[in-house]
């Protein structure tokens, strides 16, 4: 009986510890949140502004290959829409970097933030000068690299790769919008 109960304890302590590094694993670094909620918080100055995940929508990886690792949320403020915040990741030329995409809720893009960039080179497409670029693009229209969206120096790769997955991002959300998924 002893014995029993001794692996009943085992067992609830190894859960127990499972849970809390699944917990811990899943969110995001407090740095990165911060940085989240600031800029959100510039676009949006509400108080009451809640994120809230989509957690059901159709994301076609075959479509939209140049994004990866895709979050939806909507902003609310009470029970009333507010916009979307869309997170992504693409490819720079070794590394993926991640960024968020402020929608309007009509699709209009409010905001673009790189939230981490991994690799060593390539960094200047985190400029707010550059990134400012993107906003009140809508459909992924006027989004060319090197057309629309200037060049910038340093970054060869990383350039066009944000401008492709911010254009895809564009594109994306208004489909989903368009077909009630969101």
């Amino acid at each position: 009986m002893m014995r029993f109960l001794n692996i009943i304890r085992l067992i609830v302590i190894v859960f127990a510890v499972g849970l809390t590094f699944t917990s811990q694993a899943s969110s995001l670094p407090k740095s990165i949140q911060k940085k989240i909620n600031k800029e959100v918080k510039k676009i949006f100055p509400l108080e009451d502004l809640t994120m809230v995940k989509i957690e059901d929508f159709n994301f076609d990886t075959f479509k939209y290959q140049s994004i990866k690792n895709v979050s939806l949320s909507r902003l609310m403020c009470s029970d009333q829409l507010m916009g979307y915040a869309c997170f992504a990741s693409s490819k720079g030329k070794n590394d993926y970097f991640d960024y968020m995409v402020l929608f309007s809720e009509n699709m209009e893009i409010k905001k673009v933030i790189v939230l981490m960039y991994r690799s060593t080179y390539g960094g200047e497409i985190m400029a707010k000068s550059w990134l400012k670029q993107f906003i009140g693009k809508v459909k992924g229209e006027e989004m060319e690299f090197e057309k629309d969206i200037d060049g910038i120096s340093g970054a060869t790769i990383s350039g066009p790769s944000m401008t492709k997955g911010v254009k895809t991002v564009s594109i994306m959300m208004s489909e989903l919008k368009e077909k009630g998924v969101i």
